[in-house]
């Protein structure tokens, strides 16, 4: 297998620099960080002023007590070392943000060297450098010092400069790109993924190689196929309309947790220039599960907009009625006859490194659609996000898709395909991830025998 490797980024004299950040952590903070250096920590700091959610390249202060390798009495403020932080949701008095990538200093430096060059105190710039927060005046200044202070800096920035998204910005390719990330992860937890470090091959991503699809800039593992007629076929139907990607994904060791293959199908409208929003489906071949994701992106406003609205009216309208199950009892609850739910966002970047699922929400299909329609009556134009009721997170969904309580089971896969060509007909992407894992799932009304 050949893994991807980190590139070089050379930096043009007039390049734009990076979004930067200083924060304080404290001693405990720090030590976890070192110990782990690619899990996300949560971290509340004053500063609650970030004018953007994207990545911020973050310069890490040591506390102003740690001693320098020389020793002695209290020491000059020096940076602990650098990392990856994005701001979270505020708080009463505060706001959070995660840190995670970080990359500590082989030797502790000067923070002074952020605002002296060639010598001279810049004491104007000093003085705009937050005491915890996003570096907003002098920030083209404050990067270009950074990276003169020691090699050692250097050579962590050119480590960490690939996993920020100033490249593309937030294109339309890296919007969709997130959100397939996002249902990639989300399939591998249904199918069994422990952890989502165990996932390596999200973290390897390589952003040079994704063309349209996310799962292009990774490395698929090899599998042998089974003498059935389901793997390859989302593929062979789909691979005269545009671009079709197909990776598989299987545990390391003998355990085989997830067995997923992964095929993605943009349509050539979308290749060439139109947007396009995912709907990614999980599919299990042992219990012919189906559920489905729209994934939707509200304005600015927070509100929905009406083409949205539109293509999901008329993608629902379009696909087959699935064959719906008896319940047992009145008491039998589940989601089982609709396997359509919306998953929101929260608005934040792609960032190959930061491969935890993103934060929002999912809703079922059947709450949007009453809410769409009271926003249908007069005076009503448009369907707040603010006014769904949340249902869950999506480590919590992903455990009950496991464990049988959502989606429509005993759905054959030529039905699954057919709502993948509505889908690439009105929203114009598609992520089907199919598991092959033959586990025991859990007790859910979805995959009991009924008599």
């Amino acid at each position: 297998m050949t893994f991807a490797q980190p590139r070089r980024v050379d930096f043009p004299s007039s390049a734009l620099s990076p979004r930067l950040a200083i924060l304080r952590p404290d001693k405990d903070l720090l030590r976890l960080l070192k110990a782990d250096r690619t899990k996300e920590r949560s971290y509340s700091q004053s500063c609650r002023d970030w004018p953007e959610a994207k990545s911020h390249l973050a310069i890490l202060l040591a506390p102003v007590d740690q001693k320098g390798d020389e020793g002695g009495g209290e020491q000059p403020e020096r940076i602990w070392g650098l990392g990856i932080v994005r701001p979270a949701h505020e708080t009463d008095r505060d706001r959070k943000v995660i840190v995670t990538c970080t990359r500590s200093l082989q030797r502790l430096v000067l923070a002074s060297g952020l605002w002296c060059g060639d010598g001279e105190r810049d004491a104007a710039l000093y003085k705009s450098l937050p005491e915890s927060g996003p570096v907003t005046v002098g920030t083209d200044t404050v990067f270009a010092n950074l990276r003169r202070i020691s090699p050692d800096v250097e050579a962590e920035v050119q480590r960490l400069m690939p996993l920020l998204d100033d490249a593309e910005g937030w294109s339309e390719g890296e919007l969709r790109w997130r959100d397939e990330r996002d249902a990639l992860l989300l399939f591998a937890k249904t199918a069994g993924l422990a952890a989502p470090n165990d996932f390596s091959e999200v973290r390897l991503w390589d952003r040079t190689a994704a063309g349209a699809a996310f799962i292009s800039g990774l490395v698929g593992t090899a599998v042998q196929p089974t003498f059935d007629d389901v793997r390859g076929r989302a593929a062979t139907r789909f691979s005269d309309i545009g671009e079709t990607v197909v990776q598989a994904f299987v545990s390391r060791g003998g355990n085989r947790s997830y067995d997923v293959e992964a095929t993605s199908i943009t349509d050539q409208s979308v290749l060439e220039g139109r947007e396009g929003s995912p709907d990614a489906y999980y599919y299990h071949v042992n219990t012919r599960t189906l559920v489905m994701l729209r994934y939707v992106r509200p304005g600015p406003n927070g509100l929905l907009s009406p083409d949205a609205r539109r293509r999901l009216e008329e993608f629902h309208s379009r696909v087959h009625r699935l064959p719906r199950r008896d319940r047992r009892s009145t008491d039998d609850y589940s989601l089982l006859d609709d396997p359509l739910f919306l998953r929101i966002h929260e608005p934040v970047p792609l960032t190959a490194a930061l491969h935890r699922t993103s934060s929002g929400a999912i809703y079922p299909y059947g709450q949007v659609a009453a809410a769409i329609s009271a926003a249908a009556e007069p005076g009503l134009p448009d369907l707040p996000v603010g006014s769904l009721t949340r249902h869950l997170v999506p480590t919590h969904f992903a455990q009950l898709v496991r464990d049988g309580w959502f989606g429509a089971s005993g759905v054959p896969f030529e039905v699954a395909l057919d709502w993948v060509e509505a889908t690439i007909d009105t929203a114009g992407i598609a992520l089907l991830g199919v598991d092959f894992s033959l586990r025991q799932r859990g007790n859910g009304p979805g995959i009991k025998t009924r008599a």
